[in-house]
Order: C-alpha cells, then structure tokens, then sequence
C-alpha cells in the first residue's frame, strides 16, 4: 500500500498554521482589578507579561492547528493505492493455472498447499455458469497445456484438476502463463493463479508475460496460497572424503524457513546400508554433519534422506560415492615358484594391491591368491573379476569358470609356458575367444621383441588413457606370444589390443551376462616386459574395473536436476540400452550414439545395456532454489507495478479529510464557547452587589 497527493503544490499552504499560533500568543485581556500602589503595580507588570507570554488553552489551540492542517491535506489531494487483482471486470473464458511444482508439497497438519489449490481450483470451475468456456495449464517442472484449447464444459476441466499429481519440478510461472495466454487467442478473458509464489525467482521471471498478458487484455485473478509456518530443511551437499575409519560422507544441511528446525538424518549407501544421524538447523541457517562409513562398501549413488515434514518432496538427495575398502579379486597362480618374485603373478598381484592389504582395504583391489587346488565356491557376488594365469590343466575349474561368467563374472586367461592348447581348446572351449595353437618365437634370441601397437581409446578398456599413459603400450616388447586359429571379429569377439606386426594380444568374448579376456601373453617377465612398463598397473587396475568389479561398473559417473534432459554416450556397437530410476524404468530413446531421458524424481538412476556393466550411474536432484520455501515478490504486486491502471486499487482520501475538519471545527467551537462563559463567571459574580451589605446601607 502506497501514500501520493495528488495537488503536492497545496502543502505550501501549511504556512497558514503560524496564525493561529500568533493570534493564541497575542489574545490576552485583564479579568481583575485591584488597586495597588506604584512599587506594587510595577512588580505585578512584569509577572503580568510574563504569563502572557505563555501558551494558555492549549486543547483548543491544538484543535484549531489540526482544523486548518486537515484542510491544507484535503486541498493537496491524497490517496492511498495498493494492488488489487479484482480491480479487472472480465466475463470471457477462464484458464486455471495450477502450480504443482516442488514447493507446492508444503504441509498444514498433514494437507498439501497442492490439495488445497486443487480444492480452489474445483470450487472455482464448478461454481461457473454452464457452458462457460475454460482451460487448464500446469506450472510444476516445464508448463503443460492440460486442456489443448478451450472448453464449453467447467465439470470436465475440474474432473482434470482433480487428477494432477504433485511434481518435483521447478516452477516454471513464466511459461505457464505464456501457455494460458495463447489458449485465450489474444480475445480477452480472466487467467486464475493457484500458486504458493515462493523463492526470490519465480515471479520475476514471469514479468514479461504479464505485460503481455496486459496488452492483450488478460485479466488475472492470483491466488496465493501459504502454510501456517513456512519451514523447510533441505541437504544442499554431500561430499565422501578419507577417515580414520576408511572414510566419511560430509553433508551440509540448510534451513529455507523460518523456524529453527531439528530432525533425523539418514545415509543410504549404496549396498542398502543405512546410517542415521540427528541435526539440529537455525532458522535461514546451516549446519554439518558428518557419518562415518564402514571400512569396506560399494561405491555407486548414495542417498542422504531428511525426515522433514513440511516439504517431503524435497528431503532426498542424492550423490555419488566411490568404492570404499576392497573389490575383491580372484588370482589363480598356475606357477607359483619357488620365491614370491618367481612366481607368475607376482608383478600382477602388486599392480592390484600397490600399497598391500592394508591400502587395498582403505580403497583398493584385495586380491585372493589361490592354487587351483584351493579355488573356493564361485560367486559373482564375492569375486567379481578372476584372473587365471598359466592354469596347466583348466578342466577341474572349466564349469565352475563358466559358470562363473555365464552369471556375470569376469575372467582373464593368461597364458605361459604351462599351457597346453588341447586342454584349453577343450576345456574351455565356452570360454575362449578363439582356439589356441602353439607359441611362436617373435624375435631371435637376444633381440628386444616385437612392440605393442597403440590401443584405441575409444574403447571403453582404454578410454582413460587417452588423457596421458597410450605411448607406454607401445614401448612394451614381446618375444613370444600363442598363436590363435583364424577368427573374425563379432559382436561377440572382438580384438582389443595387437602387435605392430597385427598379432592378436587381447581378445574380448562376451559368454551370457559376463565377458572373457584372453592375453595371448604372460602376467610376468617370462615373454615380454609388459610389467616393467608404467602402464601395467592402470592396466590391471582397468582390467577390474572394466570387467564390473567396482559398483557402478566403471560407468559414467553424472550428475543432473529434475526435469531435466540426460544424454548419456554408448559404446560402439550397443544398439539397447535401459534407465532405471527410483520409482522403475524410465522411458528412454535411442539417438546418435547416446541413451536420452527426463527424471522425473531425485535419487539414483542407472543406464546400462544387457549382459554388460553399468554405462552410468546418474545422482540426481531436485533444484535448491524450488527449496527456498520462503515468501518470494507476489505475483499481484508485479503485476501493479508493471501495469498500474489495471492492477491497483485507489482510495481518495480528500472527503475524509474535510468530513475530519468539520468534527474539529465543531468541537473547537464547543471549547472555546466553554473557557469562555468559565472566564466570563467571575466577572459577572463581582458586577453583583452583595445583597448583606445591601440590607446593611438601608
């Protein structure tokens, strides 16, 4: 509500309140006389002027300062203005805007600020005459036009309103109203605004629509509606970092409201574990807390859970957590030797475990070392990647191996001198990618050996060392390799890795839900000087993560907001891919190499493709500015300020003024007639003779 005049120039009058003041100052009469003598007379001058110097009947004084003040206003013209949507008389259609975005899931003793615009929204339409012609349009996430074009049937349209679901999506008001303007044509009619109006940002966006809408002779009837306390918590970040324990998962709490707030906090990992904490967040504020996470657990998308009752929809957020602790790795030494560095996966079990047991529990790949004598029970679930290195004979272990990878394992054949190609081709024909012949000798003795062609870095395997470590493949150096009988590259066997000669080195073959890897070399020094270089170690360390032995699979770790679109890169060749979500699968589509999908929910969401790891791991979140619950610019008062002759509501306030002056003219009027006949009294009492002293002189 503002204050103008309309007349300014008239508050120069307000001189004339200096009158009435001087005049006061300057009436003074004598009520008494006494004879006095001269000393005396001059003594009682002096007091004499000065109480005439005082102010004397300061009510009526007061009074007749306000009499001409009131006048002075009444002249210049004041009014009071202040929005008002119901200024606007319109009669043609009605389109209903529906705000069913995050904020609008604010609660009052369980109700929803939804359900109840949802109430207003029925009320409204069922209250139209029939035939009147309406539409419906949604604000929550991207503006939907729910009616095509206007109706003649306001019980259809209220059956619609009935029906709308809360979202978890922005509010997008800006667009909403585009959408209920195009539906009138331009031709007029009234837009009604069901909406919360809340965050710093959702009106102003909407300012240009409303001077369209203005333009075009839109009137717009906003309703606001507000919970009885605006509160609201929401996690804003949540960042795992090292701990004496393995590691921590940070979190930063904030409080959109304006109450202080204090409630359980809950941490899912993502093997299902929870861990429970309790925070405690000032009103406008934000507080931090840590949990500690168990030494070892999977890494994926972790979700940090608000138990916060005012805004439910937005208690969830989610973030990614690497793997903490060890993936653990079966290694199968065909050779042990007779010392640890004779042995044939001496070089690979240190490029698992770099840092020994004790750092593959802080985070690393723990590998079980066995004989093929003390191969445990197989289970995916446990072993998720076994290397086998020059295996003598694989027939005790060929159906347990296949077994194995049919399930989703991975497994990497080395081979060595132990080798014998009939016991491989036969026992393991399920598994290989190619029928293996003899060794060959690539280079005389004494010679360095044949160099490694550089590998593809489009390929997922080697993808990562495509920012720095490709040239170190091609400084590795081979004497011997097997040989392989003649195959073709397929969607199910594919070359990885060549010499420079063209020799196959790394064979992929996919076998049920799991993939086999065959290097046609040894893990040791025994052919070659791959373990010497500095690319074996991110090499094996690739090996795992590649064959699925980190959670998430290697994937792409993204992060993304509600409602908003996700592309997601596949590998060459994959033709199918899924999304699940929260909630279940999620639609996707297919376009230029790249998986496409909308969440429509915070929380966890993975893309994969069948009998392959994971290809993404996508943490997504609601927006945080939808979060701030908190009053915003309303929507009424934009709209005056944009267009003040249709949006504002004036009120002159001239006749209440001059019906002002003439109460105080009158009770002025009343007082000084009574200090008057007061003063008056004693005079007339001393002009009266005393009726003693009468009868006394008779």
């Amino acid at each position: 509500m503002t204050f103008g005049l309309l007349t300014p120039l008239a508050l120069g009058l307000a001189a004339l309140l200096a009158g009435p003041l001087l005049a006061h100052l300057a009436r003074r009469r004598p009520t008494n006389r006494v004879d006095f003598g001269a000393m005396m007379l001059l003594r009682r001058v002096q007091k004499r002027l000065k109480r005439r110097r005082r102010v004397q009947d300061l009510w009526l004084l007061l009074l007749r300062l306000l009499l001409l003040a009131l006048v002075i206003a009444a002249v210049s013209r004041p009014e009071l203005r202040w929005p008002a949507a119901d200024v606007v008389q319109d009669s043609g259609p009605v389109v209903v805007v529906l705000d069913n975005s995050l904020s609008m899931d604010q609660r009052d003793d369980g109700s929803s600020l939804l359900s109840r615009a949802r109430d207003g929204a029925v009320e409204l339409l069922r209250g139209l005459p029939s035939g009147a012609r309406v539409g419906l349009v949604t604000a929550g996430g991207r503006a939907t036009r729910l009616s095509p074009e206007l109706i003649a049937d306001p019980g259809a349209v209220a059956a619609q309103v009935a029906e709308i679901q809360q979202s978890s999506g922005a509010t997008d008001l800006a667009g909403a109203l585009g959408e209920a303007r195009r539906l009138l044509q331009g031709a007029g009619g009234t837009v009604v605004v069901f909406s919360d109006e809340a965050g710093p940002t959702a009106v102003p966006a909407a300012e240009a629509e409303l001077k369209l809408m203005g333009e075009q002779g839109v009137a717009l009837r906003p309703i606001r509606l507000r919970p009885q306390v605006v509160a609201n918590a929401l996690v804003a970040d949540a960042r795992y970092g090292e701990g004496l324990e393995g590691g921590s998962v940070r979190l930063t709490v904030q409080n959109r409201g304006e109450i202080d707030l204090e409630m359980p906090l809950v941490v899912q990992l993502p093997d299902g574990v929870e861990i429970t904490a309790f925070v405690e967040v000032p009103a406008g504020g934000q507080a931090e807390e840590t949990v500690t996470v168990p030494r070892v657990a999977e890494g994926g998308v972790a979700l940090a859970r608000l138990e916060d009752p005012h805004l439910p929809a937005d208690n969830v957020f989610a973030f990614h957590m690497p793997r903490v602790g060890a993936s653990r790795v079966l290694v199968v030494d065909g050779d042990p030797g007779p010392t640890p560095t004779a042995s044939e996966v001496y070089f690979l079990e240190r490029a698992l475990a770099p840092w020994g047991t004790a750092g593959a529990v802080r985070g690393g790949v723990l590998p079980d070392v066995t004989s093929s004598a003390g191969v445990p029970e197989l289970d995916p679930e446990l072993h998720r990647v076994i290397f086998v290195a020059n295996l003598s004979d694989p027939a005790p272990l060929a159906a347990r191996l296949t077994d194995f990878v049919r399930r989703g394992g991975g497994l990497v054949l080395a081979l060595g001198d132990n080798v014998t190609p009939d016991l491989y081709n036969g026992a393991l024909a399920a598994l290989l990618p190619a029928r293996l012949k003899r060794p060959q000798s690539l280079v005389a003795r004494g010679e360095d050996g044949v160099a490694t062609e550089l590998p593809d870095t489009s390929l997922a395997l080697f993808r990562p060392f495509s920012r720095g470590g490709r040239g170190s493949f091609a400084r590795t150096r081979w004497r011997q390799l097997y040989g392989l009988e003649p195959y073709e590259d397929s969607e199910e066997v594919r070359t990885l890795l060549r010499t420079e000669g063209g020799l196959p080195l790394l064979i992929e073959r996919k076998v049920g839900q799991g993939h086999v890897l065959l290097l046609t070399g040894t893990m040791d020094l025994g052919w070659g000087d791959f373990p010497l270089q500095s690319a074996f170690m991110p090499f094996v360390q690739r090996l795992v993560t590649y064959l699925g032995g980190e959670a998430g699979g290697g994937g792409e770790r993204m992060s993304a907001k509600v409602g908003e679109g996700v592309a997601v890169p596949l590998p060459d060749g994959v033709i199918e891919a899924t999304v699940e979500g929260p909630n279940g699968p999620v639609p996707a589509r297919l376009r230029a190499g790249e998986v496409l999908f909308e969440p429509s929910a915070p929380g966890a969401y993975l893309v994969e493709t069948p009998g392959a790891p994971p290809l993404a791991w996508v943490a997504v979140n609601t927006d945080p500015a939808e979060s701030d619950v908190r009053p915003g610019p309303s929507l009424v008062e934009t709209a005056a300020r944009i267009d003040p002759e249709r949006y504002q509501r004036r009120e002159e306030l001239a006749p209440w003024l001059l019906a002002g002056a003439l109460l105080v003219a009158l009770a002025q009027a009343a007082l000084a007639l009574g200090l008057a006949l007061k003063q008056d009294a004693p005079e007339v009492a001393a002009a009266e003779p005393d009726p003693e002293e009468h009868r006394r002189a008779g």
